[in-house]
C-alpha cells in the first residue's frame, strides 16, 4: 500500500497549492534574496536560483517561460499542472530590487496551461500561446492588445505536421521569429525558424538542424543560437552542434559575454514532468564546461539575474 506522501499524494498536495495560488492571486515567492546568484531558472518544479556553485528554489510553481525587462521579471505559470481542461495559465510580474525579487504582481489569468515563452516585443508582452498557435500581446500592465495568428490553428493531436508547437520567441533586429517545434508531425520532421514580418505574418521558413527544438538566443554577433533538444545539443551560429548530454533533452538557453548556460532534462510524458529530475551545465565561451548544477525540475526557460 502507498505511503501518505507517495507521487501521486504529493502531486495532488501540488495542484491544490497551485490552484489555491491562482484562485487568491498569490505568488509562491520561496527565497527574495538572490543577490548571490547569476540566472533564474523556470522549471515544472518552480523557479531555480542558479549560481556556478550552488541552487536554490526561489519561486514555487509550475513555469514555462521568464523574462527579463528592465528591472522586472515576467513569467508564465501553469496553475493546472496535468489538468488541460481549465485555463488557469497566468502572468506574473516580480520586480527585482537590490538583489531581492519583490512586489509580485498577477497581471493576466485565464490563459490555457500549455502556454510557453514569454517576452517583450516592442514595448508589449507577448505570450506564446502554444494550444491554440497564436502570440497573444498585452501592455506590460497586462491589459490585452491583440492575438495574432501567424499559422492556422490545429489539434495537438493532429500529426500531420499541421500542429506546430510553437514555443518560442524573439525579435531579432527588425524581425520577429518563432519557433517551429514539430514534435508530432510524422513521419519526424525538423524543427524550423519562422520569420514574420510587421504584421506577424510568416515570410520565410527555415528548417534547423535539429529536432524538438527549443531557444531562440541572439548573441553579442547578432547571430542566433538554439537547443537541439532531442539529440542534447546546442546549436551554434557557425553550423556545428555543440554536445552538451547523453540521453538528456537540452532546453532553456541564455548566453552572456563569458558564459552559456544551458538547461538539461530528461524526457517524460507531459503529465510526469513535474516528477522529473534536471539540471543546467554552465560553459564558457570556448565550450569548456565550468559547472554542471543538478536541479529538482526539468529546466524550461533562463533569464539572467546580472550580466
Amino acid at each position: 500500500m502507498a505511503g501518505p506522501f507517495d507521487l501521486e499524494t504529493r502531486r495532488a498536495i501540488k495542484m491544490a497549492l497551485a490552484r489555491d495560488a491562482y484562485d487568491r492571486n498569490l505568488v509562491r515567492i520561496a527565497q527574495p534574496d538572490v543577490s548571490d546568484y547569476t540566472w533564474l531558472v523556470a522549471s515544472h518544479r518552480g523557479v531555480f536560483a542558479v549560481a556556478e556553485d550552488r541552487v536554490c528554489t526561489a519561486i514555487h510553481g509550475w513555469f514555462f517561460g521568464v523574462c527579463r525587462h528592465e528591472d522586472r521579471f515576467y513569467l508564465f505559470e501553469n496553475c493546472g499542472l496535468r489538468d488541460r481542461l481549465s485555463a488557469i495559465g497566468r502572468i506574473i510580474r516580480i520586480d527585482f530590487v537590490d538583489g531581492e525579487l519583490v512586489n509580485p504582481t498577477v497581471l493576466v489569468t485565464g490563459l490555457h496551461t500549455n502556454c510557453h515563452q514569454v517576452r517583450v516585443i516592442d514595448g508589449l508582452l507577448c505570450v506564446v500561446d502554444t494550444a491554440n498557435q497564436a502570440i497573444r500581446r498585452y501592455t506590460l500592465a497586462g491589459e490585452l492588445i491583440d492575438v495574432k495568428y501567424p499559422f492556422p490553428v490545429a489539434p495537438s493531436s493532429d500529426r500531420s505536421g499541421a500542429y506546430l508547437h510553437l514555443n518560442g520567441i524573439a525579435k531579432i533586429g527588425e524581425r520577429i521569429a518563432v519557433m517551429r517545434n514539430n514534435c508530432k508531425a510524422l513521419p519526424q520532421k525538423q524543427s524550423e525558424l519562422a520569420w514574420l514580418d510587421a504584421d506577424w505574418n510568416p515570410v520565410s521558413i527555415h528548417p534547423l538542424a535539429g529536432h524538438w527544438c527549443h531557444d531562440i538566443v541572439e548573441d553579442e554577433q547578432g547571430d542566433v543560437w538554439h537547443c537541439g533538444s532531442k539529440a542534447g545539443e546546442i546549436l551554434v551560429p557557425d553550423g556545428r552542434a555543440i554536445h552538451v548530454a547523453d540521453e538528456l533533452l537540452t532546453r532553456g538557453l541564455f548566453i552572456s559575454a563569458d558564459r552559456i548556460i544551458v538547461g538539461t532534462s530528461t524526457f517524460g510524458g507531459r503529465g510526469t514532468r513535474d516528477a522529473l529530475p534536471g539540471g543546467v551545465t554552465i560553459f564558457d565561451r570556448a565550450f569548456n564546461r565550468v559547472s554542471i548544477q543538478p536541479l529538482d525540475g526539468p529546466p524550461t526557460d533562463i533569464a539572467a539575474l546580472r550580466a
